[in-house]
């Protein structure tokens, strides 16, 4: 019967999975630890859009704008007046904001005013000095590596866009700036759009401030997540199959789960939340793999029983290497695409798990196997043939 040999190359499998894993020290060192995201460490994140300015308003009088679906609300010393913003010009919103005591200036007329973009600076309080309102368009261009470039002279800074692309919408994350606080950090990335872009162009919808205490727990919260998945498996494995079979696939998951940081250790890749959800995903994907192998290790045994267990071994990793191959390429199919033509953190996500994949498909066939040969020694697998040997020798007695 055909057999994929796979314990007498085992030693060649774990110098390669051991080279693989010894780069993670080695790069940690290079680059004096992770290239800790966000999530993991201190830093902003903010939401912005950069559309054109439709208007300017201002007032000598005591007025306050601020929006609901379709309107715009005017609060005057003696009520408010809600102004609907659908079907109207510029020319439009301008008449009827005159006459509720609110002086405009009319930028772009080719806007339309229920498009109008409500970030942080609404509700807006009126003054003299005048105010912009910006309006999204069909035709806005600003693009991710403009907006990169526009923050390149900064380190650590991660741009993707959010949202419709009508709506000049990005989002982008940033660490505190060594030597500068939290605000003062802010502020520079907000001058260096504003030098990009014009400072009425730029419309802050959210920011978020990441402070070390959460990041910290956060960290820990990964790490329990990871944990408690292992012994959960580990506890199943034992009940569902034996021992062997559990600390088998353990180690192998943690061999996937090394490589995996090897990898990001190695070319400085970003750790965040979606790294962790990569290193959760993995785990699953191997452990199936490596289950549906050692099912059929346990099939094989219960056909023969006189075989020997790496001869059963080889068997099984043969027999399911068509469903292996096939399973493991459909999924590259739909992955490396993600990693080569997407951006942020989906880009990051799909280079861990396509990483990871080639790690679990090699781990669930070279290294779970050979790792069942030794452990079969200390939790024999063929336990179900002595017991039927020695029903037999009862009946012959």
């Amino acid at each position: 019967m055909k057999k994929l040999d796979v314990i007498r190359y085992r030693f060649v499998a774990f110098a390669i999975s051991l080279a693989i894993i010894a780069l993670a020290p080695v790069f940690y060192l290079i680059h004096g630890g992770f290239n800790k995201g966000i999530d993991f460490g201190s830093g902003y994140s903010l939401n912005i859009g950069i559309v054109p300015v439709g208007l300017y308003v201002s007032s000598s009088e005591d007025v306050v704008l601020s929006t609901e679906e379709g309107a715009i609300i005017v609060t005057l010393p003696d009520g408010e007046s809600r102004i609907s913003l659908t079907g109207k010009s510029m020319e439009d919103l301008s008449a009827e904001l005159e006459s509720l005591s609110v002086s405009t200036r009319v930028v772009t007329p080719s806007l339309k005013a229920e498009n109008i973009q409500v970030g942080l600076n609404f509700p807006m309080t009126l003054s003299e000095e005048e105010k912009a309102i910006n309006f999204s368009t069909d035709t806005v261009d600003v693009t991710i590596p403009e907006v990169r470039d526009a923050l390149s002279s900064l380190d650590g800074v991660n741009v993707q866009a959010v949202g419709n692309r009508s709506n000049g919408a990005f989002q982008i994350r940033f660490p505190l700036f060594e030597g500068m606080t939290d605000e003062e950090t802010l502020e520079s990335v907000y001058s260096l759009l504003y030098d990009a872009f014009g400072t009425d162009s730029i419309v802050v919808y959210q920011s978020d401030y990441v402070g070390p205490r959460f990041s910290s727990q956060l960290i820990s919260s990964s790490i329990k997540a990871i944990l408690i998945a292992i012994v959960l498996i580990l506890i199943y494995i034992s009940i569902r199959f034996r021992p062997s079979y559990a600390i088998s696939s353990i180690l192998a998951l943690m061999h996937d789960v090394l490589a995996m940081l090897s990898l990001i250790l190695v070319f400085d890749l970003e750790v965040s939340s979606t790294t962790i959800a990569a290193i959760l995903t993995i785990i699953g994907y191997s452990l199936n793999n490596t289950i549906v192998i050692f099912d059929r290790v346990r099939e094989e045994m219960k056909i023969d029983l006189n075989r020997n267990v790496d001869d059963v071994i080889g068997i099984a990793v043969y027999k399911s290497l068509t469903r292996t191959i096939i399973t493991s390429l459909t999924t590259l199919f739909a992955i490396v695409p993600l990693a080569i033509f997407s951006t942020g953190g989906i880009k990051l996500f799909a280079i861990n798990l396509t990483w990871g994949l080639i790690a679990g498909t090699y781990s669930s066939n070279f290294i779970a196997p050979a790792l069942l040969h030794y452990f079969h020694k200390l939790f024999p697998i063929n336990v179900e043939k002595k017991k039927i040997e020695r029903d037999y020798s009862l009946i012959d007695d």
